[in-house]
């Protein structure tokens, strides 16, 4: 016969050994804790600590990113290149350097206590390796990978010895210690969270003011985590309407905030106050985290 508990503290402390009475529908079975919290982390899935975790957001708009820098959104290189695959995912090859590359993202907080990394690997040739801040990392084989740490982690790195290359169905960043399933993102939530660090946009025919002596092209920008730097190409003429004639333009300088960037040029000569356009005008905006 079973003593009857009356109190909650009496219950001894649960550990990871722990038998665990559970249910099936059939009857009671008995399972260790861990078993259960690994059950668990097939149901349900903790948020991913890492944006653009399937590589699908590419304002940059190129084909290929080569050697250093920023590729696909939030994905910063060094030493590899980096192609976005047209069904999802990326590959990265470190064939053309002399010396081992990676791919990362870099959080704005780091993790507190314990964190899961893990990735989905469609295919690899030589050494891959996922590493977490604490040099907690594993060699990548084709499939599912997980790496565990119980201190705090800023970066998600992929290491690549020289040569080798790897392509990524996609990745993810997590607390605590189970790897939960990955869901796949909304395109327009992960675009949103990009243009905090990012955004590049172009207009055929961008609005300006001309106020003597100076032409202001403005553009209303996603609020950003830092005031950001500026970067524009384009023709650099301005037609004030109804007059027919292009005037070219001296970059002047910049005036910016988190929501809205001001490019200034000086024109080839004075100008009234009045409305007109800037051909070809295209611009980057630039926050990302350069560590």
């Amino acid at each position: 016969m079973g003593k009857q508990v009356t109190e909650l503290d009496a219950l001894p402390s649960f550990t990871d050994n722990s038998l665990l009475p559970v249910h099936n529908g059939a009857g009671l079975k008995k399972g260790l804790l861990s078993q259960l919290a690994n059950y668990l982390g097939t149901k349900f899935s903790n948020p991913n600590l890492l944006i653009n975790p399937d590589f699908r957001i590419n304002q940059r708009g190129a084909t290929s990113y080569e050697k250093q820098g920023y590729s696909v959104d939030r994905w910063k290189i060094w030493n590899v290149t980096v192609t976005p695959n047209t069904n999802g995912g990326i590959t990265v090859k470190s064939d053309k350097y002399d010396d081992s590359g990676n791919i990362l993202q870099y959080l704005e907080n780091a993790t507190e206590g314990d964190s899961t990394l893990s990735c989905y690997v469609t295919s690899v040739s030589g050494t891959v390796s996922m590493v977490a801040d604490d040099n907690s990392q594993v060699v990548l084989k084709q499939g599912l990978n997980v790496v565990h740490t119980s201190a705090s982690t800023r970066a998600f790195i992929i290491f690549l010895n020289q040569g080798a290359s790897i392509t990524l169905k996609w990745v993810k960043l997590e607390q605590g210690k189970v790897a939960t399933s990955f869901i796949t993102p909304n395109n327009s939530d992960e675009l949103d969270k990009c243009l905090r660090y990012f955004e590049s946009g172009s207009l055929d025919t961008a609005p300006g003011l001309a106020i003597q002596p100076t032409v202001y092209i403005r553009t209303y920008i996603h609020p950003k985590r830092i005031n950001p730097t500026p970067k524009f190409s384009g023709v650099l003429s301005f037609e004030m309407n109804g007059t027919g004639k292009a005037l070219s333009l001296t970059y002047i300088g910049t005036d910016l905030n988190t929501e809205c960037c001001t490019f200034r040029f000086k024109p080839s000569e004075a100008t009234q106050y009045g409305l007109g356009f800037c051909k070809n005008f295209a611009y980057e905006i630039d926050a990302e985290i350069y560590s």
